[in-house]
């Protein structure tokens, strides 16, 4: 069950949203109405988890009661070594499903995918950052209650965003207090699935062809599947957050942004400053800084950075491929750095438009290793870069056909390249679903949300339900 399908859409959310609506009118005078509305959201989102895979909810479960009867030691103070047992622990779980399998069947895929527990990355860099700020007395033990809600609440669950508990734990003591937005809610809701069903699922036939190998690899071929997949994955997983972001308001939550149209970066700081900005946060605060960060000089600060993304790269799965693109990202992040540390004034001279393109073509030829089987494969997409064909340009019927359609049915590369392009250039003209969705009027949003939210329940009629791409990291 996931948020673009019929159940989740007509079934799931609107009982549990309806049933949340009627608790916190019944108990409107009642104190315990924070604590009956944790419960139904609680029960609801073992629910939701339990539709995917039940032997994982017991893991998910087993997570928040061993973090919890931690965070007890950790907030005293007095046992040092709690903390380090319990990240110890959350890492060993994390390796032993993420990287175990892949010692045992040689790096296959499908097999690592098949035996991962769902949103384990997520839910357990969570408690990890959970637990570091407990020690560090940014937030306060909470009750066991709002604390396995904290870690299960089903809008975030599965693919984050990761929630410090400074910022969602006091959310959820007043829990029903608040208002629920429900015209803000629905319409981050509406652009999320149109991001990820209408865009997103509409490209994956075709990346998904070429990353099979049903296309001679050539210039055109390679540059589509790398814009092609970035283009994917961005509508795909930016879709999740605003729908992430949506759901939280439904019920009187407000959960981070993730994505701050990335692509328009300058910069690849600047671009991970706006991609996934949750994991991007974590992995600075408490992994660089922890390391030195750049308070070691700019030789350290390489080092450290080159160290924090290869592991970032690690944490996406276990293959070499996604080592490869951690330690690209990390090298090219100290180059960067060390750029406009020796050469400020040519730094600044470049243009802005030249950085752009500079950098979003860095970081579309790097999703190539990133989305490859294997190293193999990953080179022989890299290959392909420098194997110049005529080019093939597809008739109008074939360049509507994605359009018209809406299908998952693979197009050619060439028109899976002109599509990604054109996307990505509407969408650097536009704000992110946030700011456009506060700043629109209330009658603006309700019929960009109705019409999104029809054309979605038609398309989703059209086609199989399509897991989301993070589902896998």
């Amino acid at each position: 069950m996931i948020f673009s399908s019929y159940a989740f859409l007509l079934q799931f959310l609107p009982i549990v949203w309806a049933g949340f609506m009627v608790l916190r009118h019944l108990l409107a005078d009642s104190p315990y109405r924070p604590t009956v509305l944790l419960a139904w959201l609680l029960v609801s989102s073992c629910w939701f988890y339990a539709q995917w895979h039940l032997p994982d909810l017991w893991i998910l479960l087993g997570v928040v009661t061993v973090n919890y009867v931690a965070a007890t030691f950790v907030a005293s103070k007095r046992a040092h070594w709690a903390l380090p047992a319990i990240i110890v622990t959350n890492l060993s779980l994390l390796a032993f499903f993420k990287y175990w399998p892949w010692l045992g069947e040689g790096g296959d895929r499908t097999i690592l995918i098949a035996g991962l527990p769902l949103g384990i990355s997520f839910y357990l860099f969570q408690a990890i950052a959970f637990q570091v700020d407990l020690s560090r007395g940014r937030t306060a033990k909470p009750k066991a209650l709002d604390f396995a809600l904290f870690l299960s609440f089903f809008p975030q669950l599965i693919a984050g965003p990761i929630v410090h508990g400074r910022r969602l734990l006091p959310q959820l003591k007043r829990l029903g207090g608040g208002p629920c937005c429900l015209g803000l809610g629905l319409t981050l809701l509406a652009l999320g699935l149109a991001k990820k069903v209408l865009i997103a699922d509409t490209l994956a036939g075709g990346v998904d062809a070429i990353y099979a190998g049903r296309y001679a690899l050539d210039t055109v071929t390679a540059l589509a599947a790398a814009f092609g997949y970035g283009t994917q994955l961005y509508f795909d997983f930016s879709g999740y957050a605003d729908m992430a972001v949506g759901l939280g308001l439904l019920f009187g939550l407000r959960l981070p942004q993730n994505f701050r149209r990335p692509y328009t970066a300058r910069s690849l700081t600047e671009f991970w400053r706006r991609w996934h900005i949750t994991l991007s946060s974590f992995l600075r605060d408490y992994l660089y800084i922890s390391l030195g960060g750049n308070r070691c000089g700019a030789a350290r600060r390489g080092v450290n950075l080159f160290v924090t993304m290869a592991l970032g790269g690690l944490w996406h799965g276990a293959g070499l491929q996604f080592l490869l693109w951690g330690m690209a990202h990390g090298a090219l992040l100290a180059i960067e750095h060390g750029f406009r540390g020796v050469l400020p004034g040519l730094a600044r001279a470049i243009p802005q438009v030249m950085k752009m393109g500079l950098t979003i073509s860095i970081v579309m030829l790097l999703w190539l290793p990133f989305r490859a089987t294997d190293l193999d494969h990953a080179s022989a997409l890299l290959a392909g870069l420098f194997k110049w064909s005529p080019l093939s340009m597809p008739t109008l019927e074939q360049f509507l056909a994605p359009l018209s359609l809406m299908s998952t049915a693979p197009s050619a590369p060439t028109t899976v390249l002109l599509w990604a392009l054109m996307v990505l250039a509407c969408a650097a003209c536009r704000p992110t679903a946030w700011r456009w969705a506060i700043s629109a009027s209330p009658l603006h949003r309700g019929i960009v949300a109705g019409s999104l939210l029809a054309l979605v329940l038609k398309t989703l009629a059209d086609r199989p339900d399509q897991p989301f791409l993070y589902f896998q990291f």
